[in-house]
């Protein structure tokens, strides 16, 4: 599971020839989408993506967005949007990098709905053999993939030859190869490889993990070749803190049995079985026990022994019962969620905690499966979004209040800004702007200085005006002196208004400018006000829209917790499913032990009679362990 999941983030990687790696961002958009990748919040970059998609904001890196697009859908189980994807890209025009990665992923696609042929040949036919450097890895582990699921095993390896041995997806597939060669017609080639994967050095969680794996299966196919000596030798080097301790201390004990030393592998079965006893394991350890006192002639130990296995069978089958009711009734599921401390649609899906549940050593398996992790995840995306959702039905009463006060607004000033227009409608601001700018091109023309005097000197003009109106009325009467004054009066008036005309002048055409600034300003306000006078339909598509909105999120909602529903009992289906296969493991455990003690007593009781009974190695049997 972990190696599919490690295939697909390498995947979605590619898109860019490794986001990992510098590299040239040429678009912010594009950029956000990467640094999203980068953090994990996958989600977010995918969602990112879309808006930046739809909003026209990538041009230069729009294609290999579109291939990431793809990806994403395929990891989140939409197939047929990122078929579309892949389609639509694949039938434009794009460079052959973009196409071969596009056709890479939808080889990708058809393996993970099981067209394998479909993927061989969009691999073979569109890829061809030799990809560029950059893609190799992602191709080559894709291409061996696809043909281990065709069982063409010679030509999987070749291509697993083509990349890093030391690459964790590499082993990891390797051990795949293996585990089919040793089942199958070359059972020494997988024992080969499998040496290899056990002697690889320690690194990674995910490499010791398939160190641990290639020497449990090789201690396995030693034991079914009466390897004995060989498997404990391999097995008393296995790890104590892995996650596949429990089956390796089983493994030695049951070598330790074969070897016929049991004295040794009592004490391994003892270790084992201080575990929980959920776990298959500790359960095999526990009957185990009691068959190998009574092989070493220790009947009162086996006795009790064989009480205490099931004694603690009968415990967890009631504790299992419970169990169940739980998992019907929703409250195991529930304590599994637990309280996720995110809300809205950017934040990363919380990790699963295993200590919410106290069942956990029972499910310990099946939590580790691709099946629950994608429906783990899954579950918890659909809680995302009905969470996004909830926040916007929240929003929703305060988009009304926004409306209503929109409305009283354009209700109360409607009628005020209509009478406005019509007031300034009668003003005439553009004939009076014209007649104004023609005066001053006249009085500039003519050098006129009056039209540019000063209040003080209109004052003046005015009352000299005046004045020699009353002497022209004067007849005979005016004295000669009186007109000659008021002339040389004038004479230094207009003297005074036009030593300086031309600094008047500039300051009114400077003046009559910013009139001008003002009558736009006036006019772009005028039909502002006229626009939103006369428009009401705007909010009227408001009034429309809005409860339309609220019943789509209201829809959506109901769809969404429709699905999470589903999703939830789904993994509660294959909880109770879990549950009831332990449950019956456990009645066949019981019903051995039951067999046991019953055997036991029948022989104490021939042996008081001086009859004794051979003894069984029933316990021996106990220890069905599977590759």
């Amino acid at each position: 599971m972990r190696g599919v999941f490690y295939l697909l983030l390498l995947c979605s990687s590619l898109v860019w020839a490794r986001l990992d790696e510098p590299h040239k961002v040429e678009e912010p958009a594009y950029g956000e989408v990467a640094y999203l990748y980068l953090q994990g919040d996958y989600f977010a970059a995918l969602t990112r993506a879309q808006m930046a998609l739809e909003r026209g904001e990538v041009q230069v890196h729009k294609p290999e967005l579109q291939v990431l697009l793809g990806a994403m859908y395929s990891a989140y189980g939409m197939p047929e949007d990122a078929q579309q994807v892949f389609d639509s890209l694949l039938d434009s025009q794009v460079s052959d990098g973009v196409a071969q990665r596009a056709w890479i992923h939808l080889a990708g696609l058809y393996y993970r709905q099981g067209k394998y042929n479909q993927a061989l040949a969009t691999l073979e036919q569109q890829v061809g053999e030799q990809p560029p450097e950059a893609l190799q890895e992602v191709f080559y582990s894709l291409r061996a993939k696809i043909l281990m699921r065709l069982g063409r095993y010679e030509e999987a390896a070749e291509s697993l030859d083509a990349f890093s041995e030391n690459h964790p997806l590499n082993a990891y597939l390797r051990y795949n190869l293996a585990i089919s060669w040793i089942n199958g017609e070359h059972p020494s080639l997988g024992q080969e490889w499998l040496w290899k994967l056990a002697n690889l050095p320690p690194g990674s969680a995910e490499t010791n993990a398939i160190k641990d794996k290639a020497m449990l299966a090789l201690a396995i196919y030693m034991l079914r070749s009466e390897q004995q000596d060989r498997a404990l030798q391999l097995l008393s080097n296995a790890r104590l803190e892995g996650p596949f301790s429990d089956i390796s201390l089983l493994l030695y004990a049951r070598a330790l049995l074969l070897a016929n030393q049991p004295g040794k592998a009592l004490p391994v079965l003892q270790k084992l079985d201080q575990g929980s006893i959920q776990r298959a394991t500790v359960q095999e350890a526990q009957l185990a026990i009691p068959y190998l006192y009574e092989s070493l002639n220790n009947q009162k130990a086996a006795r009790q022994a064989f009480e205490t296995a099931l004694d603690r069978f009968d415990k967890l089958d009631t504790y299992l019962v419970e169990v169940e009711a739980q998992i019907a009734g929703g409250e195991w599921f529930a304590e599994m969620v637990g309280s996720p401390r995110w809300s809205t649609a950017m934040d990363p899906v919380p990790a699963f905690l295993p200590q919410r549940v106290s069942s956990f050593p029972t499910f310990y398996e099946w939590f580790a499966t691709a099946e629950f992790q994608q429906g783990w995840n899954q579950y918890h995306e659909l809680m995302r979004q009905r969470n996004l959702l909830s926040l916007w039905q929240q929003k929703m009463p305060g988009l009304y209040t926004m409306l209503a006060a929109h409305e009283r607004k354009h209700n109360t000033l409607r009628p005020e800004a209509k009478a406005l227009l019509k007031d300034l409608a009668g003003q005439d601001f553009q004939g009076q702007m014209t007649r104004l700018e023609r005066r001053f091109s006249e009085a500039v023309e003519s050098q006129d200085p009056l039209p540019f005097a000063t209040d003080r000197e209109q004052k003046l003009w005015t009352a000299q005006q005046q004045a020699r109106e009353h002497t022209q009325g004067w007849g005979q009467q005016a004295r000669p002196d009186m007109v000659e004054k008021l002339d040389f009066y004038k004479g230094v008036l207009l003297w005074e208004m036009q030593q300086d005309i031309v600094p008047r002048q500039w300051d009114r055409e400077r003046e009559i400018k910013q009139i001008e600034g003002l009558l736009e300003e006036n006019r772009l306000l005028r039909s502002r006000v006229l626009y939103a006078t006369y428009r009401v339909d705007r909010l009227e598509v408001f009034q429309r829209e809005l409860p339309e909105l609220e019943a789509e999120l209201s829809n959506l909602q109901k769809r969404g917790e429709r699905l999470m529903r589903r999703q939830q009992y789904g993994l509660q289906a294959s909880a109770y499913e879990q549950v009831t296969a332990t449950r019956a493991r456990l009645k066949r455990f019981s019903a051995s032990a039951h067999e046991g003690l019953a055997d036991l007593y029948h022989r104490a009781l021939r042996e008081r009679r001086g009859s004794p009974a051979p003894v069984e190695g029933q316990g021996l049997e106990s220890l069905q362990i599977q590759p």
